[in-house]
């Protein structure tokens, strides 16, 4: 067993990818032609401060209500125009951030997700954020920008694809066969608290608990890729090679499980149950455990 272990890290290694830049990285590149900066803060936070070039991008605009309870990623064609209306091309580099506000950073997780589900795959999220930034370059003038920025539409073409989103029935058909990984905190999955706008307690049958905020450190840094196949591999028991599926209270905490597996770890087939428990636990047939 730890052998296996041990030639399973190893190839995670591997497959490493740059799917978290750090600010030096980003300071380097930040006037490359082909990059798109995306700041995923409010308006108003935005425009008293942001990294030069960046351009504010609203999670709502990439996603939408369904019956009042719960959100679903916008289709093809609305994340192509929404794209398109950020100035993100074919062939740019998509660089995304928060300013370490509350679920900013799972924006971030999302909006990539949201891209990558639609055939845009050169993107990053920067390590720590805004904060990492600021604290990086605070004696540096240059490195901090109120202006709002200007730029050309772009013309990126979105080609969907269907083997990452499922929905309720595709999950319920496979519980007990596929790995399935909450990242809602352990409270919300035991049963002890209630999450909020999610009627009943407790989690998916079978599913397992995998926090997302345990991949990070108190800065919002990454934790090393050690920790994080500790959760993974040991805790969670996953395959990088097998299914498994990702949910949490409304599907942004879930996008950054996603991420992390896909984008970083290179796992080769993990699907987002996006309604998750904003769906299924608010109906009153689909099983649930405490």
């Amino acid at each position: 067993m730890k052998l296996l272990l041990s030639l399973l890290l190893t190839s995670l290694y591997l497959f490493a990818t740059d799917a978290f830049v750090n600010s030096e990285y980003l300071q380097k590149n930040l006037h490359n032609k082909n990059l798109v900066l995306l700041d995923t803060t409010d308006l108003k936070t935005f425009k008293k401060g942001h990294i030069p070039t960046a351009r504010q991008a609203d999670i709502s605009l990439f996603r939408h209500w369904v019956d009042k309870t719960y959100l679903l990623m916008n289709s093809s064609k609305k994340i192509q125009e929404t794209a398109r209306n950020l100035g993100i091309n074919n062939d740019s580099q998509v660089i995304i951030y928060g300013h370490n506000k509350n679920k900013e950073l799972l924006k971030s997780s999302y909006i990539a997700l949201a891209l990558i589900a639609n055939g845009f795959h050169n993107v990053s999220l920067l390590e720590g954020g805004y904060g990492d930034w600021s604290y990086e370059f605070e004696d540096e003038k240059s490195a901090f920008s109120t202006a709002m920025p200007k730029y050309k539409k772009g013309n990126f073409t979105a080609k969907f694809n269907p083997n990452i989103l499922v929905d309720k029935e595709y999950v319920q058909a496979r519980i007990n066969k596929v790995p399935m990984i909450e990242a809602r905190p352990k409270v919300y999955f035991t049963g002890e608290k209630k999450s909020k706008g999610v009627k009943r307690l407790g989690h998916i049958k079978g599913a397992s608990s995998s926090y997302w905020r345990d991949k990070f450190n108190l800065d919002d840094t990454l934790k090393s890729d050690k920790d994080i196949n500790a959760i993974f591999l040991g805790k969670n028991k996953l395959n990088p090679k097998k299914e498994v599926i990702a949910y949490c209270t409304g599907g942004l905490e879930a996008s950054m499980n996603w991420y992390i597996l896909t984008q970083h770890l290179g796992y080769k087939d993990v699907k987002i149950y996006d309604a998750s428990m904003k769906q299924w636990g608010n109906l009153d047939d689909t099983p649930m455990e405490k």
